[in-house]
């Protein structure tokens, strides 16, 4: 979860700019293991949507990549999606509902919805980022949750269908990292009131192609 800078959390995807998402790194599909593959020592992290309408602050006029104007918005929201990699604009800009920041480009753009690897739209509480020992497509079964979690979202994170379908970038050096996508936040203080936002360490997990 990426509060942090360090953490995977908003490493979640960079994109390329434009009028359009696009991705941060594409990795290329890649069959999973062949036979279900259940290890410990997992670090469990989680990502995000950072929704503009919960980050009341000073405004600041911002532009694109190419210099066009997207705006004013919550300099508070702006640091967010600078850290997870999209945000929900309260007021779409020529259509597109949500705004991308490119970590390679360092500036910002206009997207249609959020993006993982190979341009794919993150779906919440499916998509996973991870570091490239884990092929992409991956289908991951988290077995236990690990420490530092509240027991309903453990629960939730154990049911959900997790896949490998996202890149970090940053943070992810530990082979054992998967970063986790929860969706849009659907609070004010939304890293520290909901008990989906956790950092984790010590899960075991199942991968299987």
């Amino acid at each position: 979860m990426l509060s942090l800078y360090g953490l995977c959390l908003g490493c979640s995807t960079s994109a390329q700019p434009g009028g359009t998402s696009a991705t941060r790194a594409a990795a290329p599909v890649a069959t999973g293991p062949s036979a279900p593959l259940v290890t410990g020592g997992w670090h469990l992290t989680v990502y995000y949507t950072p929704v503009e309408s919960y980050h009341p602050s000073v405004h600041r006029a911002i532009s694109d990549c190419a210099g066009e104007y997207l705006g004013q918005h919550s300099l508070d929201f702006l640091e967010h999606v600078q850290i997870e990699g999209f945000g929900r604009m309260v007021a779409p800009v020529h259509g597109d509902g949500y705004l991308g920041w490119s970590f390679d480009r360092q500036c910002w753009f206009r997207a249609s919805t959020p993006v993982g690897s190979g341009d794919r739209p993150l779906q919440a509480w499916v998509s996973t980022a991870a570091g490239p020992t884990v092929p992409a497509g991956t289908r991951v079964q988290v077995i236990g949750c690990g420490g530092d979690i509240q027991a309903g979202a453990c629960a939730r994170v154990k049911r959900a269908a997790w896949t490998v379908d996202d890149r970090c970038s940053v943070g992810c050096q530990d082979s054992q990292h998967l970063d986790l996508y929860i969706g849009e936040e659907d609070q004010p203080n939304f890293e520290n009131a909901s008990p989906n936002y956790f950092d984790s360490q010590g899960a075991v997990v199942r991968l299987s192609g």
